[in-house]
């Protein structure tokens, strides 16, 4: 782990569908009850930090809020956690398509690492190739999914995933809102995934973004 990532650790993220599940009594998860393409970590070109808070709903009532930290850098998407009393808790690792945990809690984490990693592609990363122009909407399928973007003044206002086989039924949501976010910014200040396969939903609020030095090829 480089400099950067240790000092980013202080930063936080315990997974708020990790509490989603948890608090449900979810069964054990395997990589596959959440179907979905995960993407190498070189496919977000741009080396970036993002620093959040994460808001997860759930259920009618349930709610959680966490500091979290994104980094991609290179050939590598790190997702940087602590434990809810602020102790180190975990590291998750994407790269390639290689995924690497490590969990320095005293608790196993009640889903695989790639749920999250599938939450912060489908919200944060490119899915669809850039259309002629600057507005409309664009389809296109990827793997097993039909991908939806809606666009305005070349920003990004929703994108949305639904299975081709229909399992699980409804629909993945995410909407942009990009108010009071500089031209330059790679992602708006607040972003809301709605996850009708598994019924939670993560409002984030991205207060700071820092490009990273290209890493050499």
């Amino acid at each position: 782990m480089n400099a950067l990532s240790r000092r980013l650790l202080l930063a936080g993220l315990l997974p708020a569908f990790a509490a989603a599940c948890a608090s449900a009594g979810a069964p054990a998860w395997a990589d596959m009850d959440y179907p979905g393409t995960l993407q190498p970590a070189t496919t977000l070109a741009t080396d970036v930090l993002w620093q959040q808070r994460i808001t997860a709903h759930w259920g009618e009532d349930g709610q959680r809020g966490f500091d979290a930290a994104v980094q991609k850098q290179g050939d590598t998407l790190t997702v940087l956690g602590l434990s809810p009393v602020g102790s180190v808790g975990f590291v998750m690792l994407l790269r390639g398509t290689a995924i690497e945990l490590q969990n320095q809690s005293d608790q196993e984490l009640p889903f695989p690492p790639r749920f999250i990693l599938l939450d912060v592609q489908r919200t944060f990363y490119p899915w669809l190739a850039p259309a002629a122009g600057p507005d409309g909407a664009r389809t296109g399928i990827v793997g097993d999914e039909r991908v939806q973007e809606l666009w305005r003044d070349g920003r990004l206002l929703q994108r949305r995933f639904t299975r081709l086989d229909g399992r699980p039924e409804g629909a993945i949501t995410i909407t942009y809102d990009w108010r009071d976010a500089e031209p330059q910014r790679l992602a708006p200040r607040h972003t809301v995934l709605d996850n009708g396969w598994f019924g939670y939903r993560l409002t984030v609020d991205t207060h700071t973004e820092t490009l990273l030095p290209a890493t050499a090829p």
